[in-house]
Formats: C-alpha cells, structure tokens, sequence
C-alpha cells in the first residue's frame, strides 16, 4: 500500500469533514428562514448537536470493538454527509432538532475515527503527521466558509448548494478509501490484553486525562476567538461589523497554515518543548487582544492565538494514542469526550462572566486555559519523537 496516498487519503477525511461542517453552518441563516426557528431555536438546536456528539462518544468504544477503523470512517463519512443532506431538506424545527442530533452522533464517529486512524498513519510511516491532518480540517473550515458565501451571494437554494459539494467529495472519497489503513496487527492482539488489564486496574491513567483537560483548555481559547472574537472586536474595540467578521477567520487561516509545518517542527523540537513554545506565543497573542484597543491589533492578536494554538491538539491526541496500556481507540475517544464536553460547559461560562462583569474582563478565563495547557504541557516528555528523527534523517 502507497505511503503517499495512504496519508492524502487520512488528509483528505480532514479536509471533507471542515468543508461539510461549515457549509452547513455558513448556511445556518437560510436553514433558520426555511425551518421558521426563532434565536433560541437555533440554540437549542446546537445544544442537541453536543448533546449527541457526546452520546456518540460514549458508545463508540464499543463499536470500535466490532469493527474496524477504517470502516467506520468509511460508514461514518457517508452518514455525515447523508445526514447533512437532510438538514438542507429540515422543514420543522423538531426535524431539525432530530437531525441536528443524528448529525453530531455521526460527528464524533467520524471525528474518533479519523483521529485514530492518523495514529495508525503514524505507527506505519514512523512519521508525525497529526498536525497535518488537522490542517486539512482547518482548511476545509476555510473553504467550506468561502463555498457557503459564494452560495449564499447568488441565492442559491441551500439544498443544491450543499448537494453539489457533497456529490463531489463523496465522489473522491469513494476512489480513495481503498487506501485507509485496516488495524495494525499489533493493536489487535494488543486491544484484548490492554482492555483486561483496564478492567483489572479500574481505572483509564491520568495522564489520558490530563490530555483531555488540555485539549478541552485549548479548545476553550479557540471558542473564545471562534464565537466571542467579532463581539470582543465590536463591542469592546469598536471594530465596524465588517472589520469584526474577520476576527475568526484570521485565527482560522494562521492556525491552519501552522499546522502544515507543525509536523515538521515536532520532530526537530520534541513535543515538550513544542507545547510550549506554542502556548506562550498563543498567551502572547491572548494579552495583546486584551491590552489592545486597536482593532486591527487586535486581529493580529488572533493571528498570533492561531500559530499557538496550533499544535496543541494535534499533540495531545497522538501523545494519548501513544500511551502505554491503553489501546488507541479508547484513548483518543476519551481525549475527544472531555474536549468537546468543555464545549457544552465554556461558551455559557464566557457569556455568564462577560454578562456580569464586561465582556474584556471575561477574556481571562481563555487566558486562563491556555495558562493551564502550558502547565500541563510539563509532564510532556521531550523524547518523545526521537523515533521520527532518526526516520526524517535516514
């Protein structure tokens, strides 16, 4: 099996998975105006999307026990797909409720599916490539924003918008799947003995924990930007609503263009020291957004939040894949449920604090995150990526 493609294959799941996301939530004002949903229906309905992210993610353990990754990936990026489809179709909102719950069960598969298979990319090319694969999302963030605006500018419906672009990457998908790497022997055999001994012990190890509070801390900067950032730069830096619709894309494309290199970057650096070169830049850009009145500082301060940020995630998952004793599934669906718990939790905890105490003072509880995955990024080992050096220079 090509090396090359299996990765462009892994890529390409990324970048499908952003282009979807988006598409249907840079389309979200349409879907409100065909369903009739009021402001509070469409938070409901987002709240019924983590409501059954979290359900899938506790229930995919056992799937994963079942069948093998790369078909769940196969099955789970069709239904996120299909299910997508019909919300472009949603009539009612209780359709849409329903849906939206369908849809975010089908997202955390997908989500746990991918991300186990890229530790699989990198047990098989004894290279790091989480970071790159996390770029093709953010990518596929961008690009799917851009689609929707494109759409949205010439009116068309937002059934055949959707529909087009998925016909297409389905398509593509369908060719390159033959490609997905089926479970390494090794976790095989290994799942049996490392699932005894987890019910022998009781317990999943802290550290397992450890990188989901930071994933779900770095997440929680990254909601600062991504659903208070064009708030913070109209409200509080007298940003016009144009010049604050830019805060989020900013972050997306410096975040995005990081992640390319991070790879790179992990296996000169180590990940120890990688984590916290990135949080002290990203707590850099997170005071200058504070301290700031300038909007376009401001922006900038974004810009530097997304380089930081950049490899946290990617890190902390394929570190937890990596632990010993634990198999990958377990660990990278446990990583994935506390991260996206901190989703449901943060954002109200944002709006509750900016609500009483002024919206720039609300932005120390991110700076406080990224604080805390800086902490945590100490019990990181600096080793750990000697394996991928040594591959790099050969």
């Amino acid at each position: 099996m090509s090396a090359r493609k299996t990765v462009f294959t892994g890529f390409y799941s990324y970048l499908l998975t952003g282009i979807i996301y988006t598409l249907i939530m840079s389309r979200l004002p349409a879907i409100k105006a065909q369903t009739g949903l009021s402001d509070a229906d469409v938070g409901v309905a987002l709240m019924c999307l983590g409501g059954g992210s979290i359900v899938g993610f506790l229930t995919v353990n056992w799937l994963l026990h079942h069948l093998q990754v790369r078909t769940l990936l196969s099955y789970a990026a069709f239904c996120f797909m299909g299910v997508g489809m019909l919300l472009t179709l949603a009539q009612s909102k209780w359709q849409l409720f329903a849906l939206f719950v369908l849809w975010g069960y089908t997202c955390s598969y997908l989500d746990v599916a991918m991300n186990t298979h890229s530790l699989y990319i990198e047990m098989f090319t004894q290279r790091p490539y989480m970071s790159s694969m996390h770029a093709g999302y953010s990518g596929g963030c961008l690009l799917g924003s851009a689609l929707g605006a494109a759409f949205a500018f010439f009116l068309v419906p937002v059934w055949l918008n959707f529909a087009l672009i998925a016909l297409i990457l389905c398509g593509v998908f369908i060719l390159l799947r033959s490609a997905l790497l089926p479970d390494p022997q090794s976790v095989r055999e290994q799942d049996d003995l490392k699932e005894n001994a987890a019910r022998k012990r009781h317990y999943i190890p802290v550290f397992i924990f450890l990188c989901g509070l930071m994933g779900m801390f770095s997440y929680t900067a990254e909601g600062s930007v991504a659903e208070w950032g064009s708030l913070v730069l109209h409200e509080a830096k007298q940003a016009s609503e144009g010049v604050a619709a830019l805060a989020y894309g900013v972050f997306a494309l410096f975040m995005a263009s990081t992640r390319l290199f991070c790879d790179h970057l992990r296996a000169r650096t180590g990940d120890k020291a990688l984590l916290l070169i990135g949080t002290s830049i990203a707590l850099c850009g997170m005071i200058l957004v504070m301290w700031t009145h300038l909007p376009y500082v401001c922006l900038i301060g974004y810009a530097i939040m997304g380089v930081g940020l950049a490899p946290v995630f990617p890190l902390v998952l394929s570190n937890a894949g990596r632990y010993p004793g634990v198999s990958p599934k377990v660990a990278t669906a446990t990583v994935s449920f506390i991260g996206y718990t901190g989703l449901l939790v943060i954002p109200p905890a944002l709006g509750f604090l900016a609500h009483h105490f002024g919206l720039e003072r609300a932005l120390f509880l991110p700076l406080g995150a990224i604080l805390l995955v800086m902490l945590g990024s100490l019990c990181f080992k600096g080793r750990a990526q000697k394996g991928y050096r040594r591959k790099m220079a050969s």
